[in-house]
């Protein structure tokens, strides 16, 4: 039963008003009853001021205190306390219980003590014992508690209904969210939580929101790279089944040809697998690296010459920038795979007769290289996705205009493996250029062979 939220918070807050109302009381009640006592104790002190004139004035009219018991019986009629009358050296003269009227006492059988005095001569003492609260005062005192205590008892019991309220404001969310958490549970990833609450409340329903969001968004990527995978799998397998069928029946004759169109289909095959392979390494960063001191300059080199030798209709070309190489610190065949990516994405988007650029610039602490090309361009719809595994711009799939859709997501991996950064900027119609940083290595150095 403890272990409820809802138990442990009103707990605490039943606590922390018993603890609150209680500690009030008592302070309250006892600095009500402490004013008390101090204002009869100035009372008392300015009666028996009083009293102490009365009896300096009856010994200033007889002389001495002789007959003083008529005085003393009158004086018990008014005060409730029990009085002495003595002399200067202590002996009682007068009692208003009339026990010590031929006996002495000391300073100490009262506190409270008043001296007679005509002038400079000392003609007696009194001698006040205080009794116990009188009936009144004990009316007034227990009016005092039963009013802290009514206080107390109301005050106690709107904390407890506003505990209530309280905490089931605070928790309504709670419970919306653990109602949400099991219905996602249960594979319904459409649940979302009411954010309008502020503070910490606010913020994990807002982060719940997103956590649903994110989970929705993987479960349709890992749809949607299954239907990928399943299609990109088809054409060449279909197109394998096809000739083998034909083979084995007898329709197609064994020839070159042939077995050519064969193996390019297990080379799309295989081409695929390692893609596959390399993004799934990448996000879980097994990714393997040898890095090395390259220059960068070199790799662009090759990856362009082999560019060229494939394409002869379009201008590739890369911009000196600087006479020094760039040296970075990187796996060589990793960063010729990024290059070889974004020139193959380029030349597919540029018409014959148009020209693609590659620029490397440096800053104090990373190199840019830059692959521009005057193409058709990227929707700015596209561009957020342009990353994502299997997305193409042309929803047609076709060959023509894209490979296994996994190339730039491979080349965003890779650079991040090497603590860089990929983007890319382009306008419909009016080309694309990617970029790309790697930390440098160094500021100068002899190029190294190709």
């Amino acid at each position: 039963m403890f272990s409820s939220l809802k138990i442990k918070l009103l707990a605490s807050f039943f606590l922390v008003i018993a603890i609150g109302v209680g500690t009030i009381s008592y302070i309250a009640s006892n600095s009500a009853i402490n004013q008390f006592d101090r204002y009869v104790s100035q009372d008392q002190a300015e009666r028996y001021q009083r009293l102490a004139l009365t009896f300096s004035n009856y010994y200033r009219f007889k002389g001495d205190w002789e007959g003083v018991s008529g005085l003393i019986e009158n004086v018990a009629e008014v005060y409730s306390e029990r009085i002495l009358l003595t002399d200067p050296s202590g002996k009682v003269i007068g009692d208003t219980e009339e026990k010590l009227n031929t006996t002495s006492v000391d300073e100490d059988w009262s506190r409270k003590k008043v001296t007679i005095s005509l002038g400079d001569f000392e003609v007696g003492k009194i001698f006040i014992k205080s009794k116990k609260r009188s009936p009144l005062q004990n009316t007034f005192i227990n009016s005092v508690n039963k009013s802290v205590l009514t206080g107390g008892l109301i005050a106690g019991l709107t904390g407890i209904i506003l505990a209530l309220l309280f905490s089931r404001n605070i928790l309504k969310p709670i419970r919306e969210l653990t109602r949400a958490t099991k219905r996602m549970k249960q594979g319904d990833l459409d649940q979302r939580v009411d954010t309008s609450a502020r503070g910490e409340i606010g913020k994990l329903g807002e982060s719940f929101n997103s956590l649903a969001n994110k989970l929705k968004e993987q479960k349709t990527l890992r749809e949607e790279m299954v239907s990928d995978v399943a299609h990109e799998l088809r054409n060449p397998l279909s197109n394998i089944q096809g000739y083998l069928e034909g083979l084995k029946e007898g329709m197609v004759e064994p020839s070159e040809r042939v077995f050519e169109s064969l193996h390019q289909q297990s080379l799309v095959l295989n081409r695929l697998v390692n893609d596959l392979r390399d993004v799934n390494k990448a996000k879980a960063d097994k990714l393997d690296l040898d890095k090395k001191p390259v220059v960068l300059e070199d790799i662009i080199d090759k990856e362009i010459e082999a560019a060229r030798s494939k394409v002869k209709s379009i201008d590739i070309e890369a911009e000196k920038g600087r006479e020094e190489p760039t040296l970075v610190e990187a796996d060589p065949e990793r960063i010729s795979q990024v290059i070889r990516n974004l020139l193959d994405n380029a030349i597919t988007h540029t018409p014959p007769g148009g020209q693609i650029n590659v620029k490397t610039s440096i800053s104090s602490n990373e190199a840019t290289t830059m692959v521009s090309d005057d193409g058709s361009g990227i929707p700015q719809e596209d561009l957020p996705h342009i990353f994502d595994r299997f997305y193409r711009v042309d929803k047609s799939r076709s060959r023509g205009t894209g490979g296994t859709g996994l190339g730039l997501t491979i080349a965003k991996e890779i650079i991040e493996s090497h603590e860089g950064n990929i983007s890319v900027e382009s306008e419909e119609g009016e080309g694309t250029t990617f970029k790309f940083t790697l930390p440098r290595k160094g500021s100068s150095t002899s190029r190294s062979e190709a």
